[in-house]
Formats: C-alpha cells, sequence, structure tokens
C-alpha cells in the first residue's frame, strides 16, 4: 500500500542513487555536532515499541565522540525525552542533549531537567489520549503509545484496511483537538508540541555557533558547527531539508525511500559503522602528536 506523504514532504518511495557518506572532512572539522534520529537508525523496530535495542556500537561511539572536546551530540526522536533517555542510556549526564518529541521536548547539556507543558498543553494531551484510546479500541490491530506531549496510534499489526481506516481517524481527531498528525512508519502522533525536528535541531546547532555579533547566517559565525545527522523517517527529512546549504554537512539517509539527503546507507548497521569510524577519526584528530 502506498503511503502518502505530508505535503512538502517526499513520497516513501524508491528513490535515486544517492552516493555513500563522506565523513572523513569531519575528522579535523573544528567543531562538530552528530546528531541522530534513534528507531530505525540506531535501533531496529520492534512491535513493542518499548522493547527496542540500540546497536551496542553506535551507543559506544556516540559516548566516544560527546567525550571530544568542541563535539556535541544530539539524539533527536520522536519519543519523549524520558522515553529516549531510558531506551539509548544516553542523556545530559554524558554530554548527549536529548531532542525528543520531535524537537518539541528539549534536555541539553548543562540543564537541570527537559522543558515540561504549561497548563493548555497538559488539557489537550488529555483529549488526546481520551480520543485514541476509543479509536485504538475500534480499529484491531492497532496500539496506542501515550507519549509526554501526547500519543502515537502504532499500525505495525493491523491489516492495510485497517491502518487505512485509522489513519482517517486520527486526522480526524486531530482536527478536533486542534493538532496536525504526524505519519512515520506504521505510526501516526499527534502531539500538543508544534515543531519539527529540523526547526529543533537548527535552533540548536544556531545557538551553539553564536557570537558576539549575532550574525544571522550559521555559515558566518564563529565559531560555525559543521553538522552529521543520520535518520531514517519522513520527519527525518525536515533535518535534511533545514541544513541542505550548509557547507560540509553529512546528511546520511538510512534505507531506500526517496529523500533530500546527500548520502544514503541500508541500515542499522552501517550507521554502526559510520559512528565508529567519526569517533575514531575524531580521537585521532585530537591526540597529542607523537614524541
Amino acid at each position: 500500500m502506498t503511503q502518502t506523504a505530508p505535503a512538502g514532504e517526499p513520497m516513501r518511495t524508491a528513490g535515486p542513487t544517492l552516493p555513500a557518506p563522506d565523513q572523513e572532512h569531519l575528522a579535523s572539522a573544528p567543531w562538530l555536532v552528530v546528531a541522530t534520529d534513534f528507531d530505525g537508525t540506531l535501533a531496529p523496530f520492534h512491535d513493542d515499541p518499548m522493547a527496542v535495542v540500540p546497536h551496542p556500537d553506535s551507543i559506544a561511539a556516540l559516548r566516544r565522540l560527546a567525550a571530544l572536546p568542541t563535539t556535541q551530540v544530539v539524539l533527536v526522536s520522536g519519543r519523549d525525552v524520558a522515553t529516549l533517555q531510558q531506551l539509548s542510556g544516553l542523556g545530559p549526564q554524558d554530554g548527549v542533549s536529548l531532542l525528543g518529541s520531535h524537537g518539541g521536548e528539549q534536555w541539553q547539556v548543562g540543564e537541570d531537567g527537559p522543558t515540561g507543558l504549561d497548563e493548555d498543553e497538559l488539557a489537550q494531551r488529555d483529549m488526546l489520549i481520551t480520543g485514541a484510546r476509543g479509536l485504538v479500541a475500534e480499529h484491531p490491530g492497532t496500539t496506542l503509545e501515550v507519549k509526554a506531549a501526547g500519543v502515537v496510534v502504532h499500525t505495525r499489526r493491523a491489516t492495510p484496511e485497517v491502518a487505512l481506516e485509522a489513519r482517517g481517524a486520527v486526522r480526524r481527531l486531530g482536527r478536533r483537538c486542534g493538532v496536525e498528525p504526524l505519519l512515520g512508519k506504521d505510526v501516526l502522533e499527534l502531539s500538543v508540541l508544534r515543531t519539527t525536528k529540523g526547526e529543533a535541531l537548527a535552533t540548536l546547532v544556531h545557538r551553539l555557533g553564536q557570537d558576539r555579533w549575532n550574525r544571522r547566517s550559521h555559515r558566518e559565525r564563529t565559531p560555525g558547527y559543521t553538522l552529521w545527522f543520520a535518520g531514517d523517517d519522513l520527519t527525518d527529512e525536515t533535518v535534511f531539508r533545514a541544513f541542505a546549504d550548509e557547507a560540509g554537512a553529512v546528511l546520511v539517509k538510512v534505507g531506500p525511500e526517496r529523500t533530500r539527503a546527500t548520502s544514503r546507507v541500508d541500515g542499522i548497521d552501517d550507521v554502526a559503522r559510520l559512528l565508529t569510524a567519526l569517533a575514531d577519526a575524531r580521537e585521532g584528530a585530537a591526540a597529542p602528536p607523537a614524541d
């Protein structure tokens, strides 16, 4: 069954051939942000969203990168911050910033805790939870995941016909509650936090690159951070689009679908190899010369 992408997003059909990522220049980049999606990029999908286990080599490489000077590591996910920290085992205490709920929730290195919802957003979230529980009860094979900022309806175990009906029901629920649905791989999300991964990551990277003259263009700032990002989902296209014109950025699409990324790999094992190679190279460049 063909998926219909949200307005402004690419279709999830087979995409053109793209080169393998070229990341050699990042070993000596003065300032580097290594950011990555979680599900489908670091961890495989699972019918039980709380049963996923990330690739151990990827997690080890991210820890190594986070320990290096002038290197920032960020996880960017549709998961809420608490779940993202639990499943990845990474967080600000490890030098890793977390952008959860597609960037609506943020817990950055140096902060005491993640951002939260205000009273109106909490009330709106309660409406979404109530409506989604009824929706899932009416659509066999769908399951509900309650998140800090909203709900996710999973359709992986539903028939194509039921999944199609569920998508329509989620859209109607979103309209009633004033929320725009987000479409992912066999998931439909309704969140009270209105942002995208691309917007949130761009804000974080640009803030890192600010200088005393507060120049607007990221490329004109001192220091300017170079971005490495990997993602597999439709929502990750917002990052590829936001950084498409950034000099030196390495934008890695995981999987065969159409994309605005500049390079492509097949799967999670490839991401682990890329991150390990990047950590090796960056550590080597940071090491003092031998006597």
